[in-house]
């Protein structure tokens, strides 16, 4: 049988999710490193375009959530729920989103994406999106002692650490003042395995 294969882009932070966990479930899974951008033949792989993606039994699987759910699902521990209680799942889908909100802001930026004209909006969505990774922070840390902050580590953890610490690498927010949420992100980039999915020095102008 052909081995699973992951492919990311360095600096990813979803696919530095699933890199991890891969680590730490010691998963027969090849990592498979592209360059950034992604050419556009990457759409009939996944079409949505990004990383990561994780192909597998003669499946391509896809997106984030999907994927780190299939990696539980290859653990001898598999007998275990992905993802308990299902308030969990719901943690991650909020992180996931949250990360997208804190790329989609820096991208506009990073492509110049300035407003030329009269906004239909009302708002710039630059702007809306931060708005939205600040108040989800808020949302996560009155969350975290029922969700986050158990005996070990969890999936849900490891995504917060991920999608922080690529802001601190890429394009720094504001996040260490809420005291839950710092605890952590330290506890999960003290790990072994998170650490050896550290993205290389940003290059600039092409982020990861």
């Amino acid at each position: 049988m052909e081995k699973s294969k992951l492919y990311y882009v360095d600096g990813s932070p979803f696919a530095r999710l699933c890199r991890a966990l891969i680590l730490e479930w010691n998963l027969p899974v090849e990592m498979v490193e592209l360059s950034f951008p992604l050419d556009e033949d990457f759409f009939a792989e996944n079409p949505l375009g990004q990383v990561p993606l994780l192909k597998t039994v003669g499946e391509s699987i896809f997106p984030t959530l999907q994927i780190a759910e299939q990696l539980w699902a290859m653990t001898e521990e598999a007998s275990i729920p992905t993802f308990e209680p299902l308030e969990d799942r719901q943690m991650m889908t909020v992180i996931l989103a949250m990360g997208d909100a804190m790329k989609d802001a820096a991208y506009q930026e990073w492509a110049g994406l300035e407003q030329t004209g009269h906004s239909k909006l009302g708002f710039n969505p630059a702007e809306r999106n931060l708005a939205r990774v600040q108040a989800t922070l808020d949302w996560i840390e009155s969350q975290a002692d029922k969700w986050l902050c158990g005996d070990e580590v969890s999936v849900a953890d490891y995504a917060l650490a991920c999608m922080l610490l690529w802001s601190e690498s890429r394009r720094p927010i504001e996040w260490k003042n809420r005291k839950k949420i710092a605890r952590i992100v330290d506890a999960v980039s003290q790990g072994e395995h998170f650490s050896a999915t550290a993205p290389g020095p940003w290059k600039a102008p092409i982020p990861a």
